[in-house]
């Protein structure tokens, strides 16, 4: 079976696909691409089902080489040191472009740009066993994946043996993907328990800018910035289901957006919850990057999140080919 070799592993690299859904009851996340737009704008491009999995980069990309021929397209956060080589010089890997590799060339990321994660989509996806319906990893609970952690120096990775013949990009589909991802202010609404907060504390969170910690990752992204008063009651809240983008404050006032690994459950009051067109941007936001919110309301979150699809069907319309990939 054909494969992918990891020589270098970067930062934090791990299988993605679209991730698992239906199983918060047994306390299961939806894992997945953090940035699904950039996930199935890459899988379009090689002619993937949406659903094929990638490898997702995280601010400091891997070296790997296959040892077949096969397109491939890098999508995300742009990486402009990324280089595709044979020895130590090469051509350069361009951002959200098909590119035929050969068998034995090397592919190196180097480190991110404009954006926290990156995604290497190969031509076919990558063929790691199926957990919960989903190729994707859940490193915090070890299964889904690659042995269900990041990769590490000379793991493998199984590919599938389709080959596609690739699409074309268009600058609008670069332009579109630009205007979702550079985002660094996020659309709100009201969540669950924002009518137990005192009564500015939406205006604080929106009249504030913050900064990302160091601690943040796929489990959530920990902010910095004016503490935003929890509720009265904020102890007594019993756990709850929690969502992916969900703003949480604790107890030191301190936000969390909820990422893709979240608890399925949580004690912590929900004061507001990023859009759902506005996750792909919560996907690339890099510790001590800057990031302010913004309030919309249920209807506008609502179009903005058809608007995002129709536009990317517009520009890219999804494959016919419903296999499993």
């Amino acid at each position: 079976m054909p494969s992918l070799r990891v020589i270098e592993p970067g930062l934090f690299t791990t299988v993605q696909d679209l991730g698992r859904t239906g199983h918060s009851a047994i306390g299961v996340p939806p894992s997945g691409a953090f940035d699904a737009l950039s996930l199935i704008a890459g899988n379009r491009l090689l002619n993937n089902p949406d659903h094929a999995a990638a490898l997702e980069c995280t601010l400091l990309g891997p070296t790997v080489t296959l040892d077949r021929d096969a397109w491939v397209c890098l999508t995300g956060a742009p990486c402009p040191n990324a280089r595709i080589a044979a020895s130590d010089f090469g051509r350069p890997l361009p951002w959200c472009e098909p590119t035929r590799i050969h068998a034995g060339e090397l592919m190196r990321f180097g480190g991110l740009s404009d954006g926290a994660r990156s995604y290497l989509c190969v031509s076919g996806g990558l063929d790691v066993p199926l957990v919960l319906n989903s190729r994707s990893t859940l490193a915090t609970a070890g299964f889904g994946g690659h042995h269900g952690r990041p990769l590490r120096k000379d793991d493998t990775i199984p590919l599938t043996t389709a080959d596609h013949r690739p699409r074309s990009p268009s600058n609008n589909l670069h332009n579109f993907l630009r205007s979702q991802l550079g985002r660094r202010t996020l659309r709100i609404v009201p969540s669950l328990h924002a009518e137990r907060f005192p009564a500015d504390a939406l205006d604080r969170l929106t009249s504030a800018e913050f900064s990302v910690g160091d601690q943040s990752n796929r489990v959530g992204l920990r902010l910095n910035g004016p503490a935003i008063p929890p509720p009265d009651l904020a102890g007594s809240f019993d756990s709850e289901p929690t969502v992916t983008g969900g703003v949480q404050i604790p107890g030191d006032g301190q936000p969390i957006i909820l990422g893709v690994d979240r608890p399925t459950t949580g004690g912590y009051p929900l004061l507001a919850c990023v859009i759902r067109a506005d996750l792909p941007a919560t996907a690339m936001l890099r510790p001590r990057g800057r990031v302010r919110f913004e309030p919309v309301t249920l209807e506008e979150a609502r179009r903005l999140s058809t608007d995002q699809r129709r536009t990317l069907d517009t520009l890219l319309a999804p494959c016919d080919d419903g296999a499993d990939a």
